[in-house]
């Protein structure tokens, strides 16, 4: 089984509760997934220095939404591989995804740094909607397929990052971890393995 077919359980829940949230508004008041504006108009981005971009907004008074699951969503595998690292998978929630990338040992700073890069480089790049067409099947309605945000931080043997993954699918979730496998090959020590879920409060 493709790690991208593995999360979509996760992807699914979270766009089922985007469209229990555009229910509750009346027809043509929800924008979805939309930018916003510093009052100097410039665009408001969030700590990350990703544009702030919300799950609905009310376009009647400009009162904004974020979707948060009340309980994890199950993948449909403990663990895969992808370009032959294993990525252990436990339940989480898409809007709240941990990624822990696993060290074989203590890592040098240069070697946290660039895969804190890689993981940077890759949310930007998801951000903007450069996964957005990368999907098994039609995800439909009015969503944009892009990431929201992301925050990480190194704990321990871990380089731990939160990704707020929007609509963005999971097929690009496989990709940053194809390039992870790739940045260890290159690398001593190692990453070990990827584990993608569980809890997502950093700190």
């Amino acid at each position: 089984m493709r790690l991208a077919e593995a999360l979509e359980p996760l992807y699914r829940g979270y766009l089922r509760r985007l469209d229990e949230m555009v229910a509750r508004l009346p027809e043509g008041a929800a924008l979805t997934e939309r930018t916003t504006r510093t009052d100097n108009g410039r665009l408001a981005r969030g700590p990350d220095g990703l544009p702030l971009r919300f799950d609905v907004a009310d376009a009647r008074d400009g009162h904004t939404y974020e979707v948060h699951g009340a309980r994890p969503d199950s993948p449909l595998a403990d663990e895969v591989r992808v370009a032959g690292l294993p990525v252990q998978l436990l339940p989480g929630n898409w809007e709240e995804l941990p990624v822990a990338c696993v060290f074989e040992r203590e890592p040098s700073q240069e070697d946290v740094e660039d895969l804190a890069d890689l993981l940077r480089g890759f949310a930007v790049l998801a951000s903007h909607g450069g996964f957005s067409e990368a999907v098994l099947v039609d995800i439909g309605g009015p969503w944009k397929g892009r990431a929201h945000g992301m925050r990480v931080e190194l704990r321990g043997l871990e380089l731990h990052a939160i990704l707020d993954l929007g609509t963005c699918p999971p097929l690009a979730v496989e990709a940053l971890c194809g390039a992870v496998a790739g940045y260890s090959e290159e690398r001593c020590p190692l990453v070990s393995h990827l584990r993608i879920g569980g809890k997502g409060e950093a700190g």
